[in-house]
């Protein structure tokens, strides 16, 4: 009943929020910007009430836009993201693109162009929304430090430290930032734990503590060369995490005895990545593109988890290693482009696992395993505008790639696929339609080929060598109208039709893996909306909410009956309003994550996990032009996050309910400050 009770409120809200949609829009300035034309330009001045430090705040302030960081895939096609620097993406794959924007001073951004549909010499990647940033012309130079410090009600204290730098003269220009962190992870906190048999009163019960200690060092810069007639551009980024997570259950069992439980995970992630890019004209319609691309990753794991009942320990580690390279010809005309193509890659990982059980190794399915890819890729595109407000564009992907795998087992296998595209975009008035029909073909995840444990999810996962990638024809309506000058509302519907779908499958009887489990479908609405509130009487204030539903559809491989996606969220959504205080020189915003609630299907168990809300009130304010100063009350609430699990005598399908466990957690709330001084 509570599902039900959330659920028709989350459609009361899509259904309220939609008429914003559809509603007239109301008289505008001459110079607001139109959807129909394509592109609407923010120029700095827009963004300066908000006194933004950054691009990547700039970016989140942008009416009808939401940042994607990108996916994290092989190769470049696809990958990355949704914004722009200059015309140009960003080429580096191990600095995040939220970083990257983070190293652009606000003072060095003349304006920001929203792209829907394309435009001539920008390069879409599939995307139906870009945002081009634009920098200022000429030479310039800024430094900036930053101090971030977190203070929780147990006495840890967080910290944050960033230090970064930009120079521009004439065509060379270079950038650089080193960040460090150390803190706790949200799934941090104390909370409750207890078991229960069916129809009986909990048979174990007590109390659990959860803290998950990250520490991260970054580093990453790009230098760039430009001439009349050619652009260099190289990139170089290196970064090291490690984790630290201790669970402690201390419970009472049968006649009042007690005991502990106690799980100890370690981890370090160590990432490497060089990569050049040059573009130079042919003629004065045609330009070439080349990019290169090398990167190293390596990855350990060591885990134990004691209980009265056994005692389990592993070891994990993987190395892999990524080289792209890719050339692109792109001939642009006044009514559009065409680009064509091709990437290779060579991709490699060598991944090796240890599982001990009471003090015996236990063999694990594909715990040794050595992963190799040979993948290239040829590409057509081209984008066509017949008239102001409409653009069109269609194009053909042929992937092709040999994997061979040795260690737990040896074959070798060789995919094809075609993976066509096309899109509409038409303009009418403040208002625009999109339209995308797409063939997509998911990556493989190597590591899905080699066993991992989760003794914090008690729980080992077999790797499965006879993975397929996951393929779906996705068609997309996007329907968007600009209203009130800066006001935006972005309404968009996806549907997708899936062949070789990726769950969790029995792999050797006794284990779970990842594998192809059939045909289903995955359903999405995404709303987003940007509402000035100077309209309804609140004067430099801005309303912004991003809100998306999703439904799914497969068989379950154990039960045979039909289920939604393991893991899929129903519901992910963030409300933000923020009002500025020019004469204060301040800004006061309260965030709100509106909470998650996801669920796994294994062989012998549902898993389900919720987190509520979390709510924070940020103060903003800039005493002077060089210091910028934020504090924030966070998690205000004290957050829950709630794991259950029920966990049956043999397969799923007997319906056969061994017990139901509950763990919950609380984080306390947090008080935060920063501080970033600009030089």
């Amino acid at each position: 009943m509570k599902s039900d009770g959330l659920q028709r409120h989350r459609a009361t809200l899509l259904a309220g929020l939609l008429v914003a949609c559809v509603a007239p829009a109301a008289a505008q300035p001459a110079d607001a910007p139109s959807a129909a034309t394509g592109v609407v330009s923010y120029p700095a001045s827009f963004y300066a009430p908000g006194q933004p430090s950054s691009a990547r705040e700039m970016i989140e302030r942008t009416p009808g836009f939401v940042l994607d960081r990108g996916q994290g895939v092989r190769g470049f096609a696809g990958g990355g993201g949704n914004v722009l620097i200059d015309g140009e993406r960003p080429t580096s794959k191990s600095a995040p693109l939220d970083s990257i924007l983070q190293r652009i001073s606000a003072e060095t951004v003349e304006r920001i162009d929203v792209i829907r549909g394309g435009a001539p010499g920008i390069d879409m990647q599939g995307q139906g929304v870009v945002a081009n940033v634009i920098r200022k012309s000429g030479a310039a130079s800024s430094q900036a430090f930053q101090l971030f410090s977190k203070a929780y009600a147990d006495g840890f204290v967080g910290g944050f430290v960033r230090a970064e730098a930009n120079w521009r003269s004439g065509g060379l220009s270079a950038e650089a930032q080193i960040s460090g962190r150390s803190d706790v992870t949200s799934d941090s906190g104390d909370g409750k734990l207890s078991r229960t048999r069916p129809g009986a009163s909990p048979y174990e019960a007590g109390d659990f503590d959860a803290k998950t200690l990250s520490r991260f060092v970054q580093f990453n810069s790009a230098a760039e060369r430009r001439t009349a007639t050619d652009v260099l551009r190289l990139n170089v980024s290196a970064e090291r995490e490690t984790s630290n997570r201790r669970e402690v259950a201390d419970l009472a069992g049968a006649a009042a005895s007690r005991f502990q439980e106690v799980t100890r995970i370690r981890g370090g992630d160590t990432e490497f990545e060089v990569n050049a890019d040059y573009e130079r004209p042919i003629t004065g319609d045609l330009a070439l593109q080349v990019t290169g691309l090398q990167r190293l990753e390596r990855e350990t794991i060591d885990a134990s988890s004691v209980t009265p009942r056994r005692s389990q320990s592993s070891i994990e580690s993987a190395r892999s290693s990524e080289s792209i390279g890719r050339g692109v010809l792109r001939w642009t005309q006044p009514w559009g482009a065409i680009e064509a193509g091709g990437e290779g890659a060579l991709n490699t990982l060598n991944a090796k696992a240890a599982l001990v059980l009471a003090g015996q190794a236990s063999p694990v399915p594909s715990s040794n395993v050595r992963v190799e890819e040979q993948r290239g890729e040829a590409f057509l595109t081209g984008s066509y505008r017949p008239m102001p407000g409409l653009s069109l564009e269609s194009g053909v992907r042929v992937e092709t790639s040999t994997i061979t795998q040795s260690g737990g087992a040896s074959q070798e296998k060789t995919l094809t696929f075609i993976k066509p595209r096309a899109s509409v975009s038409w303009g009418l008035g403040d208002s625009q339609i999109r339209l995308r029909i797409e063939r997509t073909v998911g990556q493989l995840d190597f590591e899905d080929f080699a066993a991992s444990s989760e003794f914090e999810a008690d729980s080992v996962t077999a790797g499965n060598s006879d993975l397929e990638p996951e393929r779906s024809w996705v068609t997309e309506l996007a329907l968007e109208r600009q209203f009130w000058s800066s006001g935006a509302a972005v309404l968009t519907l996806t549907h997708g039709k899936i062949d070789e779908a990726i769950d969790l499958i029995p792999v050797a009887g006794r284990f779970d893996g990842p594998g192809n489990i059939g045909s289903g479908t995955r359903d999405e609405a995404r709303l987003n909306l940007t509402v000035p509130l100077a309209n309804l009487g609140v004067s430099e204030a801005t309303l912004r909410f991003t809100g998306t539903w999703r439904k799914s559809k497969v068989t379950d491989p154990v039960t045979g009956q039909p289920r939604r996606i393991s893991g899929q969220r129903p519901f992910e959504g963030q409300l933000e309003i923020t009002r500025n205080l020019p004469t204060l020189k301040s800004t006061l915003g309260m965030e709100a994550n509106l909470g998650f609630e996801e669920t796994f299907y294994r062989i012998n168990e549902i898993r389900r996990v919720e987190e509520a809300p979390l709510i924070k009130f940020i103060w903003d304010w800039t005493p002077r032009p060089d210091l910028l100063m934020r504090f924030q009350l966070e998690n205000i609430t004290a957050r829950e996050r709630v794991r259950t699990r029920t966990v049956f005598v043999g397969a799923r399908s007997a319906g056969l309910v061994d017990f139901r466990e509950r763990r919950s957690t609380r984080l306390s709330p947090i008080v935060t400050a920063r501080a970033r001084w600009l030089f």
